[in-house]
């Protein structure tokens, strides 16, 4: 495939290689360059470490408050958690930390309050990763 820009719309299309649909190509339209090409194709590779940990923990389903307190119960961290909200300096981290573990419905893994409170517990993220996956089985 070639691919190429409409400079009108901003665009992108794919034409085959073998030139049967040149007539297609009109004056409106760029041919990408080499590396234009491979960001459209292999996007991944373009990511910052940021963004692919955002799309690493976006991948994990959100998590009952049922299944959340099981998986912390099952791995004997239940109590851990809940003591270190406790001791967490900030009031107002405290408190938005207590809301968030009190009265969320749903736990999504990549969610601010989520990710300070597997932080207080000081667990390697495979290991974490490995909780919340059996954690949807609950």
């Amino acid at each position: 495939m070639k691919y190429y820009r409409n400079t009108q719309t901003d665009l992108i299309h794919a034409f085959e290689q073998d030139g049967s649909q040149d007539s297609l190509i009109t004056e409106d339209f760029i041919q990408l360059t080499a590396e234009e090409t491979d960001k459209l194709l292999n996007p991944e590779r373009y990511l910052s470490d940021e963004e692919k940990e955002q799309i690493h923990l976006s991948s994990f389903p959100s998590l009952t408050r049922r299944q959340f307190k099981l998986a912390l119960l099952d791995n004997d961290l239940l109590n851990t958690v809940e003591a270190s909200i406790e001791t967490i300096k900030d009031p107002i981290m405290k408190q938005r930390v207590q809301i968030e573990y009190s009265e969320s419905e749903r736990f999504e893994r990549s969610n601010e309050a989520v990710q300070f409170m597997l932080g207080i517990l000081n667990i390697p993220l495979s290991k974490v990763d490995e909780m919340w996956s059996s954690a949807t089985k609950f």
